[in-house]
């Protein structure tokens, strides 16, 4: 891709907060590159540089191009407001938790849609070896593009696989991250399981979401202005036909979290629950 070109046309091309985003490939690393040294089970399709382990074993091509297909129209309608409420909640738990600064480490992101975590949360991109691992085939949004042109450069390796079930060797990784992705999962103990066994001795495990009621505890004030900008969302949504909320369950507090990281061995090395988001970092 010619990233010169591509910026230079995105000047002066004026951008509307609801006009539907433009959607680009990452860079994807092919998996032969790394399926020895990395994978348990070799058996999966390589489809558009896509390690795909869910086609290969349950052959739900179908029922997968119609999910994903919703998921994309999802991610078109996404507009500024989701990026620029989100990203300040990574940042913070950045900063608590010293991870961004990592270097020369093995990462699996788990459930982490576009990959725009590489460089929204990590300082050093480029010297981090990072998996992205999700059920769907997600693309990046011009306005992640636009942030962080690197998304575009940085070599990664995409797996389509569940959270549940990795694809990976025992003893892998440095780092596991399920950054607002366990509330999506059907099974979040299968999920932790998968994670300790994944990971290095001494490795950690990183995960955050928001807790129930977060959605609906606003502390804005009200205004005039507020009231027109969300009910534009909520019409900019409802024309793209994206549901208001897709996930399979929320949490009242992190305790069954930190109940399963314990029976697992696993130790809490910082946790925190503010504003109604969490994030804990767990050492195995």
């Amino acid at each position: 891709m010619d990233l010169r070109k591509l910026f230079f046309d995105m000047i002066d091309a004026k951008r509307d907060v609801y006009q539907n985003a433009q959607l680009f490939p990452q860079n994807r690393k092919d998996p032969k590159e790394y399926h020895e040294r990395v994978f348990r089970n070799k058996e999966y399709k390589n489809i558009d540089q896509v390690a795909d382990f869910i086609s290969y074993h349950d052959n739900d091509d179908d029922h997968w191009r119609e999910q994903n297909q919703r998921f994309l129209k999802y991610h078109q309608s996404l507009n500024p407001h989701t990026f620029f409420n989100s990203i300040p909640i990574d940042h913070y738990i950045g900063l608590q938790t010293k991870l961004p600064e990592l270097r020369n480490q093995l990462v699996i992101d788990v459930g982490g849609g576009t990959g725009h975590f590489l460089s929204s949360f990590f300082r050093y991109p480029h010297e981090i070896e990072y998996f992205l691992v999700d059920p769907n085939v997600r693309l990046l949004h011009d306005q992640f593009v636009r942030m962080y042109p690197e998304l575009l450069e940085i070599p990664i390796g995409h797996i389509r696989s569940y959270a549940e079930d990795l694809p990976f060797k025992d003893d892998l990784a440095d780092l596991i991250i399920s950054s607002s992705a366990i509330d999506h999962y059907k099974d979040y103990k299968a999920f932790i399981k998968e994670s300790h066994r994944c990971l290095k001795k001494g490795g950690r495990l990183l995960i955050s979401s928001h807790l129930k009621g977060s959605k609906s505890s606003s502390s804005n004030q009200f205004s005039f202005v507020s009231l027109f900008e969300r009910s534009a969302r909520l019409l900019h949504r409802i024309k793209n036909r994206v549901a208001l909320d897709d996930h399979v369950l929320e949490f009242e507090s992190t305790d069954d979290i930190k109940s399963e990281l314990s029976q697992l061995g696993f130790t809490i090395e910082v946790e925190e629950t503010f504003k109604q988001y969490f994030y804990l970092v767990a050492i195995k």
